[in-house]
């Protein structure tokens, strides 16, 4: 088992941040998709 205490998975503290502006591109493209078509996303 590992715990992640301090950081991201490649030791980097901007990793965290990489992935949310990631996240939050990709998931705004899925949003509006699901508009369109009347589905629903939730995380």
């Amino acid at each position: 088992i590992y715990r992640q205490v301090l950081g991201g998975a490649m030791g980097s503290s901007f990793t965290l941040t990489l992935a949310n502006i990631f996240m939050w591109k990709w998931q705004k493209e899925l949003v509006r998709r699901q508009d369109m078509t009347g589905e629903f996303y939730g995380r």
